[in-house]
């Protein structure tokens, strides 16, 4: 009886040992189950965050032929109205950007930095400046169109 015994208490242990053997080898199939969705949500969203990028792209197209018009507009005191509706499109038009997370780069006093701008002319001249031509833009920190400027040495 006690050679039955012992053959049975080892067949408990060799099952206890695969048992927990199956269970470690569910527990890392779960975690990288939990790891894989958490990593598919995070996808998930940064592809919604960017969706509209192309259709932004459009509208700022669109934005910079207003401001155009805009800047080209005589500025005569029975035309005050137009510009002002004009100044209150590209108004609008910015808060809706804003709401898509888009934002335009900066000019005010910035040294050039080629991860923002695009210089498409350089002049000699006294000091150091940079002036916008094109305004770029960011998307959720990210730069979707960058500014195209005029630096003057």
């Amino acid at each position: 009886m006690t050679e039955e015994n012992e053959q049975l208490n080892k067949e408990i242990e060799e099952t206890k040992k695969q048992a927990e053997e199956y269970l470690n080898n569910w527990k890392r199939e779960r975690a990288d189950f939990i790891n894989y969705k958490k990593d598919e949500s995070k996808r998930m969203e940064e592809f919604l965050k960017f969706s509209t990028e192309g259709i932004i792209m459009e509208l700022i197209d669109v934005i910079d032929g207003i401001g155009v018009a805009r800047n080209n507009f005589p500025e005569k005191k029975e035309l005050k109205g137009w510009l002002e509706g004009f100044d209150s499109a590209l108004d609008k038009l910015d808060k809706f950007l804003k709401k898509f997370g888009v934002e335009r780069i900066k000019v005010d006093g910035e040294s050039f930095n080629p991860l923002l701008h695009e210089a498409v002319e350089v002049q000699d001249k006294d000091g150091s400046n940079i002036v916008e031509i094109r305004p770029g833009y960011t998307m959720h920190g990210k730069v979707i169109r960058q500014k195209r400027v005029k630096i003057i040495k």
